[in-house]
């Protein structure tokens, strides 16, 4: 991409994309992405989410949970984004879906992410946290009867179709991607030769 318009890929995105810039064959790619994908900050985030409520388990425990969590500077499952620094609009459109199911687990992730919001503006002042997509696409899937084991299987059928477009538009540039990378270990017992 030569404009000037940057873009972050997710982990899953960006795997496939360096292997198609390779010239590996389409299921190579996919399988990379698929192994991305596996990892618990990627695709098991929803899971993970799901486990915060259960951790808190009612209402009344909310505050005190998330306040330890706070304090001992834990991260907390479902909340925050590497990109989006406001709210995910994601999470906005499934936090809706949720409503329309309605019933004690969505009570309790409302809740939770009412008070999450309240503590952190009181304990640490100008840094927001906003749930993410995981937040509530676990809280819906769990309203779906999706077992939990599923979510990621879910999410990674979902995002083949994108994962697809990817490929396919990066095998169609001939350069393979290579990473730049700095060298930050313990200085070498010999100057070593610069490159001829």
């Amino acid at each position: 991409n030569n404009n000037n318009n940057h873009n972050v890929f997710n982990a899953s995105t960006f795997t496939a994309r360096v292997i198609a810039s390779t010239g590996a064959d389409v299921a190579a790619c996919l399988t990379g992405a698929v192994g991305a994908l596996s990892g618990p900050l990627h695709g098991g985030a929803p899971s993970r989410a799901l486990d915060t409520l259960d951790a808190i388990g009612t209402a009344d425990r909310i505050g005190p949970w998330i306040r330890e969590r706070v304090l001992a500077g834990d991260r907390i499952m479902g909340f925050g984004h590497p990109v989006y620094r406001t709210e995910d609009p994601r999470s906005r459109m499934l936090r809706e879906i949720a409503l329309g199911f309605g019933g004690p687990l969505v009570d309790l992730a409302v809740e939770v992410e009412r008070q999450v919001e309240e503590i952190l503006a009181e304990l640490k002042p100008g840094r927001e946290l906003h749930t993410n997509v995981e937040f509530y696409a676990g809280v819906v899937m769990e309203l779906c009867g999706l077992p939990r084991e599923m979510f990621t299987p879910t999410f990674c059928a979902a995002r083949v179709v994108g994962w697809s477009a990817n490929v396919l538009e990066q095998a169609a540039d001939s350069k393979i991607i290579r990473p730049a990378a700095r060298y930050a270990g313990p200085t070498p017992p010999e100057p070593v030769p610069a490159a001829g």
